[in-house]
Formats: structure tokens, sequence, C-alpha cells
């Protein structure tokens, strides 16, 4: 089809434009200012709102506090059964000898005040260390009862580092929780130390922190039972744990059976929520700050505090309102800003969109850019189509492969570089003659339904078609992209095009035409590949006696194709670098016009095809 010039084109008739910048300025220029005074109104609000703010900051700094303190002691006691350990394995003491024993356990114990006894046990099962009573501390002697027998520590412990707690226990209504570590010398277990934290300890982190917050804090087990309270620790004496309807306290019991209607112990993270009791005299709100906490125990603990909201209603007022302010002033900004940015993104993705096709030379599937009433993408789209064209056209004189690296590196895609790559030629025997007997027209469409046919199957072997000339053509493998199966792809190359023609001559038979017949050489070797000519300009091609041993075979066709419809010879440098393809038959050895010495060939048979006869191995020079 022929081209028609610029000035042979329909003139558009000109269009009112608007700027970008313009639209940017005011669109976006309003939303801005939209967004902006709804930040000024909502911050009007949030200056009434602060004692709500605080009072929730101040409950999650408790409950981080509350954290922060529980993991502390745990790892304090973890620490001291550790430091234990590392003075056995030193020999600072030895088992059973109370004197040295006391000499590190009493300064441990009395500079952790989270511990309250501290115990070495022996293989053997017998017991000593320190119990710290309010007003003193006292050495304990202890055996296992008589006709029992202690599990050995080392049965406790995976590796000799390991440091873990165990199960709480409850011992004469008192709940303890111990962390125990395995005492090692020379790599085996002898025995293990053991560190107990008490109610006493428990009660004084909720007590200290409630105290400090002005709230309530408690501690639950993994069974929803309450083991500590910051107002009422005598709820504990004599008891190590109470249940949910146990629980004197409405307030507690309401806010413990809040957390197990949760199930709040098994949640990572803080949660928080508010809940209504309601008394004789009316109700009481209050907000609930809880965080589930593994330390001390191989189950996790719920910590929990609260406040009293009684006094935040007209704050909690203010709240509400300015968060519905928020909320239409938020939905008209994302409404203004989906609209402008769908107005602008759709034509900008598009250019985007060509541009990336174009980079992959993925020129059949562009569809011509739309115009635009923006001055700015109205010449975007414009100059993308105007590139699509160019690029379809150069695309026709130029390998794809190399059009594809010009436009990502540049003049580097075709310096000139020396590699071992594959050569193919091939020709239409007696075409010449038989296109003397046809129109032009006809000529041109033979040729180009043969080109589609052998450019499709090279392209699609990751070839590159060189050049054509007449009713032949060159093409290669290994360049511009180096590619270490350019013999086999080749040669799978040259198979797909003996099956295309073989399936093309039965066509032409069918419509009573002549069948052609092809004549096809492959060498591979080392040349030189890159531009080459002069200033103004140059081709991409292959310099070297590797084109000329490729040609060569092409010509020596003449004499072996007989009645084939395709003769693909092949040399024995390109099917070694192949892999000694099974199909590839002996041709005997040749002596090629422009060489010394003799080069083996091989023939290439066509795959479950009957029509062309085997061929028969050759041991002649010609």
């Amino acid at each position: 089809m022929a081209l028609r010039s610029a000035e042979d084109l329909p003139r558009e008739k000109k269009r009112r434009t608007v700027s970008l910048r313009l639209l940017l300025i005011f669109g976006f220029g309003g939303l801005v200012a939209l967004s902006v005074g709804g930040v000024l109104a909502l911050s009007v609000y949030a200056n009434f709102a602060n004692t709500h703010s605080l009072l929730n900051r101040q409950a999650d700094l408790t409950i981080e506090a509350m954290e922060r303190t529980f993991v502390s002691d745990a790892e304090e006691a973890e620490r001291s059964v550790q430091a234990v350990g590392a003075l056995y394995e030193q020999g600072a003491f030895e088992l059973n000898d109370r004197e040295s024993e006391a000499l590190i356990l009493r300064p441990l114990l009395l500079s952790e005040p989270v511990i309250e006894n501290l115990v070495i046990i022996s293989n053997e099962g017998v017991m000593t260390g320190l119990i710290r009573h309010p007003r003193h501390e006292e050495l304990l002697e202890a055996k296992t009862p008589p006709g029992k027998r202690a599990a050995p520590p080392k049965d406790l412990f995976k590796k000799n580092s390991e440091t873990r707690w165990t199960k709480p226990l409850k011992r004469d209504g008192i709940l303890f929780h111990s962390v125990i570590h395995p005492l090692t010398r020379n790599g085996k277990i002898v025995g293990m130390v053991s560190a107990a934290v008490g109610p006493f300890s428990l009660n004084r982190i909720v007590r200290g922190i409630g105290s400090d917050s002005n709230s309530k804090t408690i501690i639950l087990n993994h069974d929803y039972e309450l083991i500590a309270h910051s107002t009422q620790p005598e709820l504990f004496r004599g008891k190590a744990s109470i249940g949910i309807k146990d629980i004197a306290d409405p307030t507690t019991r309401i806010i413990a059976a809040k957390i197990l209607e949760l199930g709040l112990r098994d949640r990572a993270e803080a949660d928080s929520f508010r809940i209504t009791e309601t008394l004789d005299e009316g109700s009481r709100e209050y907000i609930v700050m809880t965080k589930a906490v593994a330390a001390m125990s191989e189950q996790p603990y719920v910590l929990a505090a609260f406040f009293d909201a009684a006094n935040l209603s007209s704050e909690l007022e203010r709240a509400r309102i300015a968060a519905i302010v928020g909320l239409v002033a938020f939905v008209l900004a994302v409404a203004m800003a989906v609209f402008f940015g769908n107005r602008l993104s759709k034509p900008l993705t598009r250019v985007a969109d060509a541009a990336s096709r174009f980079a992959r030379l993925d020129l059949a599937s562009h569809k011509q850019l739309p115009v635009s009433r923006v001055r700015e993408i109205d010449g975007q789209a414009r100059a993308m189509n105007a590139m699509h064209t160019a690029l379809s056209q150069f695309g026709q004189y130029v390998p794809k492969e190399l059009v594809r690296r010009l436009m990502q590196s540049g003049t580097q895609a075709t310096r000139s570089v020396e590699r071992e790559i594959t050569v193919m030629f091939t020709d239409v025997a007696g075409f010449t003659a038989m296109s003397e007997h046809m129109g032009a027209g006809d000529v041109v469409k033979v040729l180009n339904e043969h080109f589609e046919t052998l450019c499709g199957q090279i392209s699609k072997h990751s070839g590159t078609v060189d050049k054509f000339m007449g009713d032949g053509l060159m093409a290669f493998w290994g360049a511009p992209e180096a590619d270490p199966d350019h013999a086999r792809n080749a040669i799978e190359a040259a198979r797909g095009i003996m099956e295309a023609f073989d399936a093309e001559n039965r066509t032409r038979e069918g419509q009573g035409l002549e069948p052609l017949k092809l004549r096809v050489g492959i060498h591979t070797g080392r040349a030189v590949i890159g531009n080459i000519g002069g200033s103004d300009r140059q081709n991409y091609t292959v310099v070297g006696d590797i084109v000329n041993v490729a040609s060569r075979l092409e010509q020596l066709g003449k004499e072996m194709i007989e009645d084939r419809s395709v003769c693909v010879l092949i040399s024995s440098q390109c099917r070694i670098s192949a892999g000694d393809p099974s199909d590839l038959v002996p041709a005997g050895s040749h002596m090629l016009r422009g060489r010394k010495r003799p080069i083996s060939v091989f023939a290439l048979q066509i795959r479950n095809s009957g029509r062309d006869a085997p061929y028969k191995a050759r041991a002649i020079l010609s």
C-alpha cells in the first residue's frame, strides 16, 4: 500500500484545548484548599477533644507499662537462673554445698525483688536454696518424698542452654510461676536452678501501675481466672486464683466476662472496648484496654486496665461531631480526587501502555490514541501515534531484535563484537527461470508469501534476518543477543521451514501450480557482528569466513537436491554445536570453493514425511 505524504492527509479542524498546568492549578488547587479548610475546621473541634485523646493515650501507656513491667520481671527471673547456671559451669560453687550455694544465691535474691525463692535441685532429687520472707531469708534443704523419684532435670531440657517457664503451680493457696535453667558441667546436665515469682510480685505490678495511672488493673490467666487485682489484693489470701463468677466486685466481674467473651487471650495485639455497668444509682461506662502477654507461663496471660468514662460525655460528643465533619470533608475530597484523577490518568495510562508496547516492539496490538482537549495530553497522543507509524516502517527494514536493543541501549547495541554464531543461506531453485513466465505482481506475491514463511520460522526460533537477495535470504543466530543455543535454534528453524515449505508445495500442487524447491545451507563458526558501511549508511551484518561457508553449503545443494522439495545441508561444526541431533544424516565430505580442506556435511531429514527419500551417505569430494 502506497504511503501518503503529510500534504495528502486530511486536515483536522483546530480544536480548543485546555492547559494541563491550569487544570492542575484550579482542579487540585481547589482540592487542596478544601482539604486544608477541612483540616482547619477539624482542628477547632480537636482542641475540645483533648481530654478524650489524653485518656486514650493514658490507657495505651498504662497497658504498655503493665506489659513492660510484666516482661521485665520475667526477664529478671530468667537472668537470675542463667547467672547461677553460668557460675556453676565456671566452678563458683558445688551442688549440695550449702555455704558455697548461699554465697551465690543470697546476693541474687536480695538484688532481685521480683524473685521470691531460688532453689537448686540435683539429679538425685536433693533440693537446697533460699526462700524470701517478709523479714528474713533462711536456708531450706529438702529431698524428694520417699517412694518417689523426681524426673531428672536433664529430661526437662532440649539443650544445655535452655531456659524455660514451667506450668504455674498452686501451693497452699498461693500461685507460683517458676523459671528453670539447667546446671551443666563438662557438657553434662547435673541439676537445675529454679526461680519462683509469686503473688507478691504480680500484685506489686498491678498495684503500682494502677495507682500511678488512676485506673484499675488486673491480670487473668489462660483459664480467665483472676490472679491479681490492683485495689483488692486481699482477695487472694489463701486463694491462688478466682473464677469469674466468684469475683465479688461487679465491675471487675463484668469486664472479665467480656474478655472471656471476646477471647482476648489469643490476640497478640492490644485491644480496647467500652463497657457499661448498670448499678442501682444508674450506669457507669468504662474504657478497657487489654493485652495478651506470653511471659512467666507457657500460656499467655491477659493484662487489663480500665478507666471510668463518666466525665467524658461532652468531650465524646464533640469528637462525634468532628468525626462527622471530617467524614463529609473526606468524602468530598475523595470524590474530587477520583474525578480529576480519572480524567487525567486515563489518557496518561494509555500513553504509558503504548510506550511499553513500543519498547517491546509489540506494534500490532497498538490502537491509535484518541485526541484530548488537554493540550499536553493531546500532544503526547499525536506524538505516540506518529512514533507508531515510524516504528512500523522502520521495523520492516531493520531486524526487530536490533531495533529493540537500539531503543534500550542506543548505539552500544550495534558495536562490533566477535563471537561464535550460526549463519543460514536459502535460495529457491530455478525461481529465476520460473519468474520469466509470471507477471511482476505474481512474482512479488510468491516471494512475499515465501519470505513470510521463512521469516516466521526464523523469528520463532530466535533468529535474525540479515538481508534478502532476490529469492534467497541470509539469517544468523547468536546476535545481537548472545545465544548459547544458536546452532540448535538454527536447525529447529530449518526443520520448521522444511515442514512449512513441504505443506506449501502440497497446496501449490492442489492448485495446479508447479512445486518449488528450496536449498538451505547452515554453518557455525566465529565471526564479527556489527555495523558495516559509511558514515551516512550502515548495515548491521556478519563478516567472516562463516558467511562464505554457509553460502557454499547452500550452493552445494544444487548437486544433492535431486527430486527433494527441500535440501538442508549443515556443517559438522553446526552439528556438534547443536548437540548432534538425531535427524541429521551424513552427506559426505566436500571441498567447497575457496577452502583448502574438505568439510563434512550433514543433511536434515523431514520428520514423519514420506515425500522425500532418505539421503544416502556419500564419501566423495566435489
